[in-house]
Protein backbone atom coordinates (compact mmCIF):
# COMPACT_ATOMS: atom_id res chain seq x y z
CA UNK A 1 0.00 0.00 0.00
CA UNK A 2 3.21 2.83 0.55
CA UNK A 3 4.62 1.99 -2.93
CA UNK A 4 0.75 2.56 -4.19
CA UNK A 5 1.05 6.06 -2.79
CA UNK A 6 4.59 7.17 -3.36
CA UNK A 7 4.25 6.24 -7.07
CA UNK A 8 0.72 8.17 -6.87
CA UNK A 9 2.39 11.21 -5.02
CA UNK A 10 5.63 10.85 -7.24
CA UNK A 11 2.72 11.07 -10.45
CA UNK A 12 1.12 14.12 -8.84
CA UNK A 13 4.48 16.02 -8.45
CA UNK A 14 5.56 15.27 -12.02
CA UNK A 15 2.35 16.84 -13.05
CA UNK A 16 2.54 19.89 -10.93
CA UNK A 17 6.26 20.53 -11.73
CA UNK A 18 4.85 20.20 -15.76
CA UNK A 19 3.34 23.80 -15.94
CA UNK A 20 2.04 23.50 -19.50
CA UNK A 21 0.53 19.83 -18.71
CA UNK A 22 -1.02 21.55 -15.57
CA UNK A 23 -2.24 24.03 -17.39
CA UNK A 24 -4.17 21.43 -19.90
CA UNK A 25 -4.98 19.37 -17.46
CA UNK A 26 -7.14 21.90 -15.14
CA UNK A 27 -7.15 25.94 -16.69
CA UNK A 28 -7.98 24.89 -20.07
CA UNK A 29 -11.12 23.05 -19.87
CA UNK A 30 -12.35 25.69 -17.51
CA UNK A 31 -11.42 28.24 -19.99
CA UNK A 32 -13.25 26.09 -22.93
CA UNK A 33 -16.71 26.00 -20.31
CA UNK A 34 -16.46 29.68 -20.38
CA UNK A 35 -15.72 29.98 -23.78
CA UNK A 36 -18.83 27.75 -24.74
CA UNK A 37 -21.21 29.54 -22.30
CA UNK A 38 -20.35 32.87 -23.68
CA UNK A 39 -21.23 31.48 -27.25
CA UNK A 40 -24.15 29.64 -25.88
CA UNK A 41 -25.35 33.13 -24.44
CA UNK A 42 -25.19 34.50 -27.80
CA UNK A 43 -27.91 32.63 -29.10
CA UNK A 44 -30.43 33.93 -26.37
CA UNK A 45 -33.89 36.04 -27.53
CA UNK A 46 -32.63 38.99 -25.51
CA UNK A 47 -29.26 39.40 -26.74
CA UNK A 48 -27.82 41.04 -29.93
CA UNK A 49 -24.35 39.99 -30.25
CA UNK A 50 -25.13 37.72 -33.41
CA UNK A 51 -25.49 38.89 -36.70
CA UNK A 52 -26.31 37.22 -40.10
CA UNK A 53 -24.10 39.57 -42.09
CA UNK A 54 -26.49 40.13 -45.40
CA UNK A 55 -26.55 41.98 -48.69
CA UNK A 56 -30.13 43.70 -49.75
CA UNK A 57 -29.93 44.45 -53.56
CA UNK A 58 -33.21 47.25 -53.14
CA UNK A 59 -34.27 47.43 -57.11
CA UNK A 60 -37.44 49.27 -55.93
CA UNK A 61 -35.95 52.22 -54.25
CA UNK A 62 -39.07 53.15 -52.55
CA UNK A 63 -40.65 53.79 -49.08
CA UNK A 64 -41.69 50.64 -48.43
CA UNK A 65 -38.55 48.83 -49.09
CA UNK A 66 -36.95 51.06 -47.49
CA UNK A 67 -39.30 50.29 -44.48
CA UNK A 68 -38.68 46.55 -45.31
CA UNK A 69 -34.75 46.62 -44.47
CA UNK A 70 -35.22 48.63 -41.55
CA UNK A 71 -37.66 45.93 -40.18
CA UNK A 72 -34.84 43.32 -40.86
CA UNK A 73 -32.16 45.45 -38.79
CA UNK A 74 -34.04 45.57 -35.97
CA UNK A 75 -34.29 41.72 -35.31
CA UNK A 76 -30.86 42.61 -34.35
CA UNK A 77 -29.54 39.72 -35.77
CA UNK A 78 -29.06 40.76 -39.89
CA UNK A 79 -25.85 43.21 -40.14
CA UNK A 80 -27.28 44.44 -43.63
CA UNK A 81 -24.90 45.89 -46.72
CA UNK A 82 -26.46 47.71 -49.06
CA UNK A 83 -22.82 49.26 -50.40
CA UNK A 84 -21.50 46.00 -52.30
CA UNK A 85 -22.46 47.61 -55.49
CA UNK A 86 -24.59 45.16 -57.93
CA UNK A 87 -25.95 42.19 -58.04
CA UNK A 88 -23.42 40.49 -59.99
CA UNK A 89 -20.39 41.93 -56.78
CA UNK A 90 -22.86 41.05 -54.21
CA UNK A 91 -22.71 37.63 -55.35
CA UNK A 92 -19.06 37.34 -56.12
CA UNK A 93 -18.78 37.95 -52.58
CA UNK A 94 -21.06 35.03 -50.72
CA UNK A 95 -18.84 33.23 -53.58
CA UNK A 96 -15.61 34.03 -51.58
CA UNK A 97 -17.37 33.68 -48.52
CA UNK A 98 -17.41 36.97 -47.51
CA UNK A 99 -21.37 37.38 -46.99
CA UNK A 100 -23.84 35.06 -45.37
CA UNK A 101 -26.11 35.62 -48.52
CA UNK A 102 -28.29 38.68 -49.96
CA UNK A 103 -31.88 39.43 -50.29
CA UNK A 104 -33.08 41.25 -53.53
CA UNK A 105 -35.87 43.39 -54.14
CA UNK A 106 -38.13 43.46 -57.25
CA UNK A 107 -39.39 46.60 -58.72
CA UNK A 108 -42.16 47.57 -57.89
CA UNK A 109 -41.99 45.76 -54.20
CA UNK A 110 -43.43 48.69 -52.39
CA UNK A 111 -46.47 48.69 -54.53
CA UNK A 112 -48.24 45.45 -53.36
CA UNK A 113 -46.38 44.12 -50.61
CA UNK A 114 -48.27 43.93 -47.47
CA UNK A 115 -51.80 44.03 -49.25
CA UNK A 116 -53.01 40.03 -48.76
CA UNK A 117 -55.63 40.33 -51.74
CA UNK A 118 -52.76 41.35 -54.41
CA UNK A 119 -50.18 38.85 -55.68
CA UNK A 120 -46.97 39.36 -54.02
CA UNK A 121 -43.44 40.52 -55.59
CA UNK A 122 -41.14 37.57 -55.43
CA UNK A 123 -38.67 38.59 -53.03
CA UNK A 124 -35.00 37.05 -54.07
CA UNK A 125 -33.03 34.83 -51.05
CA UNK A 126 -29.36 33.68 -52.06
CA UNK A 127 -27.21 31.64 -49.27
CA UNK A 128 -23.81 30.63 -49.35
CA UNK A 129 -24.51 26.92 -49.66
CA UNK A 130 -22.11 25.80 -47.09
CA UNK A 131 -24.10 27.20 -44.89
CA UNK A 132 -27.33 26.78 -45.57
CA UNK A 133 -28.50 25.64 -41.81
CA UNK A 134 -28.87 29.72 -41.43
CA UNK A 135 -31.06 29.92 -44.85
CA UNK A 136 -34.68 28.80 -42.24
CA UNK A 137 -33.17 32.09 -40.17
CA UNK A 138 -33.45 34.30 -42.95
CA UNK A 139 -36.55 33.15 -44.39
CA UNK A 140 -37.90 33.31 -40.78
CA UNK A 141 -36.65 37.14 -41.06
CA UNK A 142 -38.16 37.64 -44.11
CA UNK A 143 -41.73 36.52 -43.25
CA UNK A 144 -41.20 38.57 -39.81
CA UNK A 145 -40.48 41.80 -42.00
CA UNK A 146 -43.32 41.25 -44.54
CA UNK A 147 -45.77 40.67 -41.28
CA UNK A 148 -44.56 43.81 -40.15
CA UNK A 149 -45.40 46.04 -43.78
CA UNK A 150 -48.61 44.21 -43.87
CA UNK A 151 -49.96 45.65 -39.92
CA UNK A 152 -48.13 48.97 -41.35
CA UNK A 153 -50.60 48.85 -44.14
CA UNK A 154 -53.59 48.11 -41.74
CA UNK A 155 -52.39 51.26 -39.39
CA UNK A 156 -51.97 53.45 -43.11
CA UNK A 157 -55.36 52.69 -45.01
CA UNK A 158 -54.76 55.51 -47.17
CA UNK A 159 -51.59 53.70 -48.71
CA UNK A 160 -53.80 50.90 -50.06
CA UNK A 161 -56.46 52.75 -51.45
CA UNK A 162 -54.60 53.57 -55.02
CA UNK A 163 -54.20 50.10 -55.33
CA UNK A 164 -57.97 49.26 -54.98
CA UNK A 165 -58.71 52.14 -57.52
CA UNK A 166 -56.33 50.53 -59.98
CA UNK A 167 -57.95 47.05 -59.09
CA UNK A 168 -61.42 48.12 -59.61
CA UNK A 169 -60.48 50.05 -63.29
CA UNK A 170 -58.30 46.79 -64.56
CA UNK A 171 -61.76 44.81 -63.92
CA UNK A 172 -64.05 47.18 -65.22
CA UNK A 173 -61.70 47.31 -68.50
CA UNK A 174 -61.50 43.48 -68.42
CA UNK A 175 -63.62 42.41 -71.33
CA UNK A 176 -63.20 38.60 -70.31
CA UNK A 177 -65.21 38.89 -67.69
CA UNK A 178 -69.37 38.86 -67.92
CA UNK A 179 -70.64 42.20 -67.08
CA UNK A 180 -72.39 40.19 -64.17
CA UNK A 181 -68.58 39.29 -62.75
CA UNK A 182 -67.46 42.90 -63.61
CA UNK A 183 -70.87 44.06 -61.58
CA UNK A 184 -69.67 41.91 -58.74
CA UNK A 185 -66.20 42.24 -58.43
CA UNK A 186 -66.44 46.14 -59.02
CA UNK A 187 -68.74 46.64 -56.15
CA UNK A 188 -66.58 44.66 -53.53
CA UNK A 189 -63.52 46.89 -54.29
CA UNK A 190 -66.27 49.60 -53.55
CA UNK A 191 -67.00 48.04 -50.36
CA UNK A 192 -63.73 47.20 -49.71
CA UNK A 193 -62.61 51.44 -49.62
CA UNK A 194 -65.44 51.44 -47.29
CA UNK A 195 -63.86 49.38 -44.82
CA UNK A 196 -60.61 50.76 -44.94
CA UNK A 197 -62.78 53.63 -44.01
CA UNK A 198 -63.79 51.63 -40.82
CA UNK A 199 -60.50 51.34 -40.50
CA UNK A 200 -59.18 54.22 -40.32
CA UNK A 201 -62.29 55.37 -37.55
CA UNK A 202 -60.92 52.20 -35.73
CA UNK A 203 -57.16 53.54 -35.66
CA UNK A 204 -58.57 56.94 -34.57
CA UNK A 205 -60.26 55.13 -31.43
CA UNK A 206 -57.31 53.22 -30.48
CA UNK A 207 -55.26 56.12 -30.53
CA UNK A 208 -57.49 58.40 -28.78
CA UNK A 209 -57.22 55.38 -25.86
CA UNK A 210 -53.66 54.96 -25.87
CA UNK A 211 -53.82 51.63 -26.90
CA UNK A 212 -50.99 49.91 -29.15
CA UNK A 213 -53.08 46.80 -30.49
CA UNK A 214 -55.22 45.83 -33.01
CA UNK A 215 -52.58 45.53 -35.75
CA UNK A 216 -53.36 42.17 -38.03
CA UNK A 217 -50.64 39.77 -36.83
CA UNK A 218 -50.88 37.88 -40.41
CA UNK A 219 -47.66 38.11 -42.30
CA UNK A 220 -47.51 36.79 -45.98
CA UNK A 221 -44.17 36.59 -48.52
CA UNK A 222 -43.27 35.04 -51.55
CA UNK A 223 -39.39 33.97 -51.17
CA UNK A 224 -37.69 32.66 -54.75
CA UNK A 225 -34.39 30.84 -53.78
CA UNK A 226 -31.39 32.15 -55.95
CA UNK A 227 -28.19 29.40 -56.31
CA UNK A 228 -25.18 32.02 -55.90
CA UNK A 229 -22.30 29.39 -56.04
CA UNK A 230 -21.08 31.07 -59.06
CA UNK A 231 -22.22 34.22 -60.97
CA UNK A 232 -22.39 31.68 -64.46
CA UNK A 233 -24.84 30.20 -65.75
CA UNK A 234 -27.75 28.01 -64.31
CA UNK A 235 -26.13 24.45 -65.59
CA UNK A 236 -22.90 25.48 -64.74
CA UNK A 237 -23.62 26.05 -61.39
CA UNK A 238 -25.33 22.11 -61.00
CA UNK A 239 -22.11 21.13 -62.35
CA UNK A 240 -20.18 22.90 -59.69
CA UNK A 241 -22.21 21.44 -56.83
CA UNK A 242 -23.65 18.29 -57.56
CA UNK A 243 -23.69 16.69 -54.23
CA UNK A 244 -23.17 17.58 -50.57
CA UNK A 245 -19.87 15.87 -50.17
CA UNK A 246 -18.64 19.02 -51.70
CA UNK A 247 -19.58 21.22 -48.98
CA UNK A 248 -18.96 19.03 -46.22
CA UNK A 249 -15.35 17.04 -47.04
CA UNK A 250 -13.32 20.56 -46.57
CA UNK A 251 -14.19 20.63 -43.04
CA UNK A 252 -13.21 16.57 -43.03
CA UNK A 253 -10.47 17.04 -44.45
CA UNK A 254 -8.78 19.17 -41.80
CA UNK A 255 -9.61 17.81 -39.22
CA UNK A 256 -7.60 15.00 -40.39
CA UNK A 257 -4.77 17.29 -40.91
CA UNK A 258 -4.94 18.06 -37.42
CA UNK A 259 -4.77 14.67 -36.26
CA UNK A 260 -1.88 14.10 -38.06
CA UNK A 261 -0.28 17.75 -36.57
CA UNK A 262 -0.79 16.24 -33.25
CA UNK A 263 0.28 12.78 -33.45
CA UNK A 264 3.87 13.89 -35.05
CA UNK A 265 4.20 16.81 -32.38
CA UNK A 266 3.47 13.62 -29.89
CA UNK A 267 6.41 11.48 -31.41
CA UNK A 268 9.27 13.86 -31.67
CA UNK A 269 8.72 15.05 -27.85
CA UNK A 270 8.68 10.84 -27.39
CA UNK A 271 11.91 10.79 -29.42
CA UNK A 272 13.32 13.47 -27.08
CA UNK A 273 11.65 11.75 -23.93
CA UNK A 274 13.81 8.50 -24.77
CA UNK A 275 16.93 10.23 -26.10
CA UNK A 276 16.52 9.15 -29.94
CA UNK A 277 16.51 12.43 -30.67
CA UNK A 278 20.15 12.30 -28.65
CA UNK A 279 21.50 9.81 -30.11
CA UNK A 280 20.82 11.32 -33.73
CA UNK A 281 22.34 14.32 -32.98
CA UNK A 282 25.25 12.70 -32.50
CA UNK A 283 25.24 10.41 -35.48
CA UNK A 284 27.11 12.48 -38.48
CA UNK A 285 24.11 13.79 -39.77
CA UNK A 286 23.50 17.39 -39.88
CA UNK A 287 20.86 18.73 -37.02
CA UNK A 288 18.97 20.66 -40.34
CA UNK A 289 18.68 17.06 -41.83
CA UNK A 290 17.06 15.67 -39.22
CA UNK A 291 14.79 18.58 -38.48
CA UNK A 292 13.87 18.20 -42.29
CA UNK A 293 13.15 14.68 -42.28
CA UNK A 294 10.86 14.74 -39.72
CA UNK A 295 9.16 17.91 -41.55
CA UNK A 296 8.77 15.68 -44.60
CA UNK A 297 7.64 12.72 -43.24
CA UNK A 298 4.90 14.98 -41.71
CA UNK A 299 4.17 16.95 -45.15
CA UNK A 300 3.99 13.60 -46.71
CA UNK A 301 1.47 12.24 -43.98
CA UNK A 302 -0.85 15.00 -44.63
CA UNK A 303 -0.84 15.02 -48.14
CA UNK A 304 -1.85 11.33 -47.97
CA UNK A 305 -4.87 11.96 -45.48
CA UNK A 306 -5.57 14.76 -47.98
CA UNK A 307 -5.57 12.40 -51.22
CA UNK A 308 -6.95 9.84 -49.40
CA UNK A 309 -10.03 11.96 -48.32
CA UNK A 310 -9.92 13.36 -51.90
CA UNK A 311 -10.70 9.89 -53.23
CA UNK A 312 -13.31 8.93 -51.04
CA UNK A 313 -14.99 12.02 -51.50
CA UNK A 314 -14.96 11.40 -55.35
CA UNK A 315 -16.46 7.98 -54.88
CA UNK A 316 -19.12 9.75 -53.32
CA UNK A 317 -19.90 12.05 -55.78
CA UNK A 318 -17.23 14.90 -54.86
CA UNK A 319 -16.85 17.18 -58.22
CA UNK A 320 -14.06 19.58 -57.65
CA UNK A 321 -13.85 22.40 -60.34
CA UNK A 322 -10.03 22.64 -60.44
CA UNK A 323 -7.67 19.76 -59.57
CA UNK A 324 -4.86 21.55 -59.87
CA UNK A 325 -5.84 24.42 -57.81
CA UNK A 326 -7.07 21.54 -55.49
CA UNK A 327 -3.74 20.22 -55.27
CA UNK A 328 -1.96 23.60 -54.73
CA UNK A 329 -4.47 24.09 -52.14
CA UNK A 330 -3.78 20.42 -50.20
CA UNK A 331 0.04 21.57 -50.50
CA UNK A 332 -0.20 24.75 -48.67
CA UNK A 333 -2.14 23.25 -45.96
CA UNK A 334 0.48 20.64 -46.02
CA UNK A 335 2.98 23.67 -45.74
CA UNK A 336 1.19 25.15 -43.12
CA UNK A 337 0.28 22.70 -40.47
CA UNK A 338 3.86 21.22 -40.80
CA UNK A 339 4.95 24.30 -39.34
CA UNK A 340 2.06 24.30 -36.54
CA UNK A 341 3.43 20.75 -36.06
CA UNK A 342 7.05 21.74 -35.24
CA UNK A 343 5.72 24.56 -32.76
CA UNK A 344 3.44 21.85 -31.03
CA UNK A 345 6.27 19.58 -30.55
CA UNK A 346 8.39 22.09 -28.17
CA UNK A 347 5.50 23.66 -25.95
CA UNK A 348 6.29 21.07 -23.55
CA UNK A 349 8.95 18.67 -22.01
CA UNK A 350 6.38 15.58 -21.79
CA UNK A 351 4.06 13.59 -24.48
CA UNK A 352 1.15 13.97 -22.04
CA UNK A 353 2.08 17.89 -21.96
CA UNK A 354 2.11 18.38 -25.69
CA UNK A 355 -0.76 15.74 -26.47
CA UNK A 356 -2.59 17.82 -24.18
CA UNK A 357 -1.30 21.24 -25.84
CA UNK A 358 -2.14 19.80 -29.53
CA UNK A 359 -4.99 18.90 -29.17
CA UNK A 360 -6.71 22.03 -26.94
CA UNK A 361 -4.79 23.74 -30.21
CA UNK A 362 -6.43 21.85 -32.92
CA UNK A 363 -9.80 22.03 -30.75
CA UNK A 364 -9.10 26.07 -30.39
CA UNK A 365 -8.68 26.61 -34.42
CA UNK A 366 -10.90 24.20 -35.40
CA UNK A 367 -13.92 26.22 -33.24
CA UNK A 368 -12.75 29.79 -34.28
CA UNK A 369 -12.27 29.00 -37.57
CA UNK A 370 -15.94 27.11 -37.96
CA UNK A 371 -14.67 23.41 -38.29
CA UNK A 372 -17.25 23.34 -35.32
CA UNK A 373 -19.97 25.94 -35.73
CA UNK A 374 -20.70 28.21 -38.52
CA UNK A 375 -19.10 31.69 -37.91
CA UNK A 376 -22.46 33.24 -38.99
CA UNK A 377 -23.67 31.73 -35.16
CA UNK A 378 -20.69 33.07 -33.96
CA UNK A 379 -20.60 36.98 -31.59
CA UNK A 380 -19.04 39.53 -33.65
CA UNK A 381 -15.73 39.34 -31.33
CA UNK A 382 -15.09 35.49 -32.68
CA UNK A 383 -15.76 36.21 -36.10
CA UNK A 384 -12.92 38.43 -36.15
CA UNK A 385 -10.62 36.38 -34.39
CA UNK A 386 -11.99 33.30 -36.69
CA UNK A 387 -9.09 35.61 -39.18
CA UNK A 388 -6.11 34.20 -36.95
CA UNK A 389 -7.09 30.32 -37.62
CA UNK A 390 -5.55 28.54 -40.15
CA UNK A 391 -8.67 26.20 -40.20
CA UNK A 392 -10.32 29.05 -41.61
CA UNK A 393 -7.90 29.85 -44.41
CA UNK A 394 -7.23 25.98 -45.06
CA UNK A 395 -11.15 25.19 -45.71
CA UNK A 396 -11.61 28.76 -47.85
CA UNK A 397 -8.98 27.28 -49.83
CA UNK A 398 -9.89 23.55 -50.46
CA UNK A 399 -13.32 25.04 -50.71
CA UNK A 400 -12.64 27.55 -53.42
CA UNK A 401 -11.07 24.73 -55.64
CA UNK A 402 -13.73 22.16 -54.65
CA UNK A 403 -16.77 24.17 -55.51
CA UNK A 404 -16.51 28.12 -54.92
CA UNK A 405 -14.91 28.49 -58.66
CA UNK A 406 -12.15 30.09 -57.19
CA UNK A 407 -9.67 31.77 -59.58
CA UNK A 408 -5.27 31.44 -59.37
CA UNK A 409 -5.54 35.20 -58.08
CA UNK A 410 -8.32 34.27 -56.21
CA UNK A 411 -6.54 31.34 -54.29
CA UNK A 412 -3.71 33.59 -53.53
CA UNK A 413 -4.50 35.09 -50.26
CA UNK A 414 -5.63 32.03 -48.64
CA UNK A 415 -2.97 30.07 -49.76
CA UNK A 416 -0.11 33.30 -48.79
CA UNK A 417 -1.73 33.12 -45.43
CA UNK A 418 -1.02 29.05 -44.83
CA UNK A 419 2.60 29.74 -46.37
CA UNK A 420 3.18 32.74 -44.07
CA UNK A 421 1.70 30.72 -40.83
CA UNK A 422 3.94 27.20 -41.63
CA UNK A 423 6.95 28.96 -42.43
CA UNK A 424 6.65 31.06 -38.60
CA UNK A 425 5.96 27.86 -37.04
CA UNK A 426 8.88 26.26 -38.38
CA UNK A 427 11.51 28.60 -38.15
CA UNK A 428 10.25 29.51 -34.47
CA UNK A 429 9.66 26.02 -33.74
CA UNK A 430 13.06 24.60 -34.67
CA UNK A 431 14.83 27.59 -32.97
CA UNK A 432 13.58 26.50 -29.77
CA UNK A 433 13.79 22.85 -30.32
CA UNK A 434 17.46 23.68 -30.88
CA UNK A 435 17.79 25.75 -27.54
CA UNK A 436 16.64 22.50 -25.96
CA UNK A 437 18.65 20.00 -27.39
CA UNK A 438 21.74 22.42 -26.59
Amino acid sequence: MRSILLIAIKDLRVVVHDKIGLFFIVAFPVLMGVLFGFMSSSFSSDSESVQLEIAVIDGDQSAMSRRFIKALEDTGNVKVRTDLGDRSAVIDAIRRGRLLGFIGLPAGFGETVGIMWMEQPAIELGVDPSRSSEAGLLKGMIMQASGELMGERFMDPDSMRPMIEQSRRDILADDSLSPAARALLGGFMGTLDGFLGSLDQLNEGLEAEGEGGGRPSMQLATIKMVDVTAPKAADDLLDRLRSPWDISFPSAMLWGVLACAAAFAITMVRERTQGTFARLKVAPIARFHILTGKGAACFAAVVLVNVLMIALGLALGMRPGSYSLLALAVVCVACCFVGIMMLMSVIGRSEEAVGGAAWGANVTMALFGGGMIPLAFMPPVMQTASHFSPVKWGVLALEGAIWRGFSLTEMLLPCAILITIGAAGTIVGSVILNRAAD
